[in-house]
């Protein structure tokens, strides 16, 4: 499965601000943050022309009302109210087949193709503007009574967005790169938001977002809209052939966390920030606020945030994101420390089970919104209580009791990402061979028999693949059986596995012992079936393929989100090489063809790069295209390098990527210039048609 697994739960972030209550501070507030402060309309103006500005590929007319936004007596932005519409152009090719299928699906609209580019033009009736690094347009007209009125009803509405923190773009802009223009738009007509951002400044993205309601019931979620993503364009880069600019790196992250019980937790974070370039003094970062369950709702607050000569830092924490601010500008290459403090109760037990997950990805702790920031050495205590215990990444330093607490800490050596805790009721058990420990934690249930497989399977698949992949990165490999149904996931020296594999094992070893009986009834004379057929998961192919993942995703890293195959292809054709070199090559054979047949059915829908950025309305197809993709269109382009090159070839690229791109980031289009090195034949014509376009390669017999 993916690393990033699809959250169980909404996160939401209520209000503008949440700064440090100062009681919790024992000391003197933090120094206010910019941009905190919301922005008023002033005095408003009427035309009757039509006025217009443009920016990106966006081009938005006018006539009504108009007033400027004002910050502290500054012009930052516009507000609207009268007659618009706002002209957006997709000029990204490669995002078309997936542009047109998000609008028709979300907002039965359909782009017009205008000089090489997929138009549409959306009505509104009223809007607000920022901007940043521009100047703002003064339309004229004349005087017009206020806005106020209007205003806040709107203001309001654009709180209730999930995500949405405007001010932080901003800040970033203003303090980051004041010659670079950011601007968003939120426009809407009968009761539909529609978000458009322009971020030349730090993601360098232009998007554009369609809100939809949240689909629940209960009267605090009332008025509450999440954003889904109908267009992303780069800015000033091409992702065919680069990544976008990575301003800083966290390159180390310390969590001291301490679970009170099953819900409340306190931590303590300390992140080692190392700038890419000079001049920056805000950094934001992806951190929960505010977290809806169906039952409740759970809060994570920030309490304080320090530098490391302890002195107060402000920030901005709301809607999900994390702003802070530096005393004064960090130089490139030189790294500092941000400690965090934070507690609340966003320890959630799926399904009121007895564990807790903070999952990859899910801003349990300041993560950067670019994936190629997270390079980080990870060292973690945790403190549980009773007799739950706790895993997370690295070697273990040590595991024992602490007064009433069980403690556990670990640390990596090398840079890692995707960092995951889970605490909860478990038994281990653990061998070592080799000088690798596989440790497996059982919930509920001491170990069994499907340990002893368990482990036996690891460090078969882990042999194997040091063959061609060279050292497997870890001394230790924990795995967690979680109470769930139908996947694996892998963070780094980690593997979750659900129940049904353990369960699996049951049935198939009791389903053995019918067998027999049915064998020993036979040979009496009783009229019994032949043989007995059970169809259970493939627990071997999910090993291998997690298993993998600590050579693609952790060792080789994938340092945006259009480079995924990386992970999750790479991992499921080393899982199927596994099958066949140890369960014959008929099984090999049938993945071959069941990869082809949802790969066909899924690669019209978009190129391989754009898995991510798929968001049919169709909860199922978006899921099933995602994976036919990532999961099958991937996997059958390996095997057709893998056909052409033969097994030695394919598997000396194999390893010269892992042994090239070990503990790095790497991109596809690097990987098919080291491909082209060992063979002196040029694969631009199979990474632009097969990976960036949408065809398959010809079938092989």
């Amino acid at each position: 499965m993916s690393l990033s697994m699809v959250r169980m739960f909404r996160t939401l972030g209520i209000g503008l601000l949440a700064l440090c209550p100062l009681g919790l501070l024992g000391g003197e507030p933090p120094p206010a943050f910019p941009f905190a402060l919301p922005a008023r309309p002033g005095p408003a103006r009427s035309t009757t022309e039509v006025v217009s500005f443009q920016v990106g590929r966006v081009k938005l007319d006018f006539t009504g009302q108009w007033a400027p936004l004002l910050r502290e007596d500054k012009v930052v932005g516009l507000f609207l109210a009268g007659q618009g519409k706002v002209s957006y152009a997709s000029t990204f090719e490669p995002e078309w087949p997936g542009f047109m299928r998000n609008l028709k699906d979300w907002a039965a609209l359909k782009p017009v193709l205008v000089d090489q580019a997929q138009s549409i033009t959306l009505p509104f009736k009223m809007a607000r503007i920022f901007f940043g690094g521009t100047p703002v347009p003064a339309w004229g007209g004349s005087t017009s009574g206020s806005l106020e009125d209007q205003y806040p009803p709107f203001d309001d509405r654009w709180n209730r967005v999930d995500g949405h923190a405007p001010s932080h773009l901003q800040a970033w802009q203003a303090l980051n790169a004041p010659t670079k223009a950011v601007t968003t738009i939120e426009f809407e007509q009968d009761g539909q938001p529609w978000l458009y951002t322009h971020d030349g400044a730090d993601q360098m993205l232009e998007t554009l977002q369609w809100a939809i309601p949240f689909q629940d019931l209960r009267t605090d979620l009332k008025g509450w809209f999440s954003l889904i993503q109908l267009s992303s364009q780069p800015i000033g880069w091409d992702p065919r052939k680069g990544l976008a600019p990575t301003h800083f790196q966290l390159t180390g992250l310390d969590v001291d966390l301490r679970a009170k019980d099953s819900r409340n937790a306190e931590v303590i974070v300390q992140e080692t920030i190392t700038p890419l370039e000079s001049g920056l003094q805000v950094f934001s970062f992806n951190l929960w606020s505010n977290l809806m369950l169906p039952k409740d709702i759970r809060y994570l607050r920030v309490t304080r945030i320090t530098d490391g000569e302890g002195r107060n830092l402000a920030y901005s924490h709301s809607h999900d994101q994390l702003a802070v601010l530096l005393p004064a500008p960090a130089a490139k290459g030189v790294p500092f420390t941000l400690k965090l403090e934070y507690q609340g109760d966003f320890l959630v037990q799926p399904n009121e089970d007895n564990y807790w997950q903070l999952g990859a990805k899910e801003g349990w702790y300041p993560t950067p919104g670019n994936l190629a920031s997270e390079y980080y050495t990870f060292h973690g205590t945790v403190r549980t209580k009773g007799d739950w215990i706790a895993f997370l990444p690295g070697e273990t330093v040590r595991r024992e009791k602490d007064g009433d607490w069980n403690l556990v800490e670990t640390r990596t050596h090398k840079p890692i990402c995707f960092a995951t805790i889970l605490g909860g009721k478990y038994y281990l058990d653990e061998e070592t061979r080799d000088g690798l420990t596989v440790r497996i934690a059982t919930y509920g249930l001491k170990p069994g028999v499907a340990n002893q497989i368990f482990k036996a399977q690891a460090f078969n698949i882990v042999r194997y693949y040091q063959n061609f992949l060279g050292p497997f990165p870890f001394k230790e490999f924990v795995i967690v059986e979680k109470n769930e149904w139908g996947y694996g996931e892998a963070p780094p020296g980690m593997m979750y596995i659900t129940r049904d594999a353990f369960q699996q094992l049951m049935i198939v070893n009791k389903m053995d012992e019918m067998v027999g009986d049915l064998d020993r009834l036979k040979a009496r004379g009783y009229n019994v079936p032949d043989r007995l057929t059970f169809q259970t998961m493939d627990v071997r192919h999910v090993f291998a393929h997690e298993i993998a993942h600590q050579y693609w995703a952790t060792v080789v890293k994938m340092p945006s989100p259009q480079e995924q195959w990386i992970s999750e292809s790479f991992a499921d054709y080393c899982a199927a090489l596994f099958e066949r070199d140890s369960k014959g090559k008929s099984l090999f054979v049938k993945n071959v063809a069941n990869w082809r047949v949802q790969a066909e059915w899924a690669t019209g829908k978009a190129p391989l790069p754009l898995a991510n950025e798929i968001h049919e309305k169709d909860a199922f197809d978006r899921f099933y295209t995602r994976k036919g993709l990532l999961y099958a269109k991937g996997p059958t382009l390996l095997h057709a390098l893998h056909q052409e090159l033969g097994d030695q070839v394919f598997l000396t690229w194999l390893k010269s990527i892992q042994t090239n791109f070990r503990w790095k980031f790497a991109t596809t289009r690097q990987l098919f210039g080291l491909l082209g090195f060992i063979t002196k034949k040029d694969y631009t014509p199979f990474y632009n048609d097969y990976y960036w376009g949408l065809a398959l390669p010809p079938k092989q017999p």
